[in-house]
């Protein structure tokens, strides 16, 4: 069973994910990773997800936004949130995990620091 929905927009060297519904079963944390592992493979150097549409979130879908954090910040990949639903700000508050990641108020604002932390990391 799924609640969620994804859609990937390939942009400028990275990927905006944009995640809908309901991240909460074992299925979407599947999904959601099967779908970073294969944008990884095509050579995307950020990652931006927009958790707009996301109307609820179990500790399962909390988990996988936690591992993929994790698993790219270890390869000095950005991965930012943005737009996030009220459930989901709820969420990260309450667990105090909007200290973790790195949050912006909408996509745009996410894609361009997303850019420009690629662009500083190949500098140095």
């Amino acid at each position: 069973m799924s609640g969620m929905t994804l859609d990937i927009k390939p942009t400028n060297g990275g990927s905006v994910f944009k995640v809908a519904g309901r991240l909460m079963y074992e299925a979407d944390a599947h999904l959601f990773q099967e779908s970073l592992n294969a944008e990884l493979a095509q050579g995307r150097r950020w990652f931006v997800v927009d958790l707009s549409g996301v109307i609820g979130m179990s500790s399962t879908g909390l988990g996988v936004l936690i591992s993929s954090h994790r698993r790219l910040k270890e390869k000095n990949v950005p991965f930012i949130l943005a737009h996030l639903s009220e459930k989901v700000r709820s969420v990260l508050q309450i667990t105090r995990l909007n200290t973790i990641f790195e949050v912006y108020e909408n996509v745009e604002e996410a894609v361009r620091s997303a850019q420009e932390a690629k662009t500083t990391q190949n500098q140095t």
